[in-house]
């Protein structure tokens, strides 16, 4: 988990030599809103609004993700809010075992910039990033406290270099 421009998708990508399915939400949505599809259209709206895309969408996307993947899958920013992580729980109940929880820490000033920087889409327009940032804060607490209750919790601080960052995160995906 992490607020936006917190490095979920980057970092992860500096893991690719680890035998582990990386899978980014926010990746895919931006991916499927690009589409001429009725499902990319969609997410585009909920996008374009700085909404969290809802359940039935997600599901579909997390249900194919745990289908397709390897013995250690990394689904990078998901869960977002309580039903997400209920859906969650559901998708994996008798198909993977969920054994950590991890979140980026990024304080806003390097957020902001971090999202200016990569400037793919309209959801990366740091005139939304407010809107999108409360959005994630309102409903992450509760997930945290959900997830530090079965000792499933861990918080990363995401505001140095991305390489401290993976080699954090390496070692605690080593030792799961």
């Amino acid at each position: 988990m992490g607020g936006p421009g917190s490095g979920k998708t980057s970092t992860m990508q500096e893991l690719h030599s680890m035998d582990i399915s990386h899978y980014s939400i926010g990746a895919m949505y931006r991916e499927l809103s690009g589409q001429n599809s009725d499902l990319g259209h969609e997410i585009k709206s909920y996008i374009d609004k700085g909404q969290v895309v809802p359940i039935p969408i997600a599901q579909k996307v997390i249900e194919q993700f745990i289908h397709n993947g390897k013995e250690t899958i990394v689904i990078d920013g998901y869960p977002r809010d309580m039903e997400q992580l209920h859906m969650l729980n559901n998708a994996i109940k008798g198909k993977a075992e969920l054994c950590k929880v991890i979140e980026l820490m990024v304080d806003e000033q390097e957020a902001i910039k971090r999202i200016t920087n990569r400037a793919r889409g309209t959801d990366d327009d740091p005139a939304l990033f407010k809107e999108r940032m409360r959005v994630y804060e309102d409903e992450i607490a509760e997930i945290r406290m959900y997830y530090k209750s079965q000792n499933k919790y861990i918080s990363i601080d995401s505001n140095v270099k991305l390489s401290e960052t993976a080699e954090k995160l390496r070692s605690i995906i080593t030792t799961l």
